[in-house]
């Protein structure tokens, strides 16, 4: 029953993480330094600069970050790995996690929002719709084989 309950609420609380979810939607890395991104972008040497200190400051937040969340999955997994499991203590410690999980991913958010700031709508939109043709082309030269459509012979035969 327990089990049945924390796996609910592990699919729940993924499920409705809109800040998880919107984290996602720009490329990882400095993809500003790239020159076809900056030229699409027209990003200023000010802008490059602000998304630079920007992506620093938040490298170090997330790295904190990420170890408190390991940290707390690994006490939650001692507790079950336990011969007797103390439910109280177990569900203490798995808000612990999920607290945790909610920080990285405010974080998460937070740097989208900078991003966001720094290029304002029109240019945040052009990353987004890069971002989608990107993983769409990415989808589409991973697929198998079997589920890729059939090319049309040409004129030659």
């Amino acid at each position: 029953m327990l089990k049945k309950n924390l796996g609910a609420l592990f699919l729940l609380v993924f499920v409705i993480s809109p800040a998880m979810v919107m984290a996602k939607d720009f490329p990882p890395g400095k993809w500003w330094h790239s020159p076809q991104a900056a030229e699409k972008l027209n990003l200023s040497d000010e802008e490059i600069k602000m998304l630079d200190k920007q992506f620093v400051d938040s490298r170090r937040k997330l790295i904190k970050l990420k170890s408190i969340v390991e940290s707390e999955q690994f006490e939650l997994d001692n507790l079950f790995d336990s011969k007797s499991i103390n439910k109280k203590e177990t569900m203490k410690q798995f808000d612990k996690l999920q607290q945790a999980k909610n920080n990285l991913s405010t974080e998460h958010f937070r740097v989208l929002l900078e991003v966001r700031n720094i290029l304002g709508l029109e240019r945040f939109r052009q990353l987004k719709e890069h971002r989608e043709m990107r993983r769409k082309k990415m989808r589409r030269e991973f697929r198998p084989p079997q589920n890729r459509p059939k090319e049309q012979p040409g004129p030659e035969g």
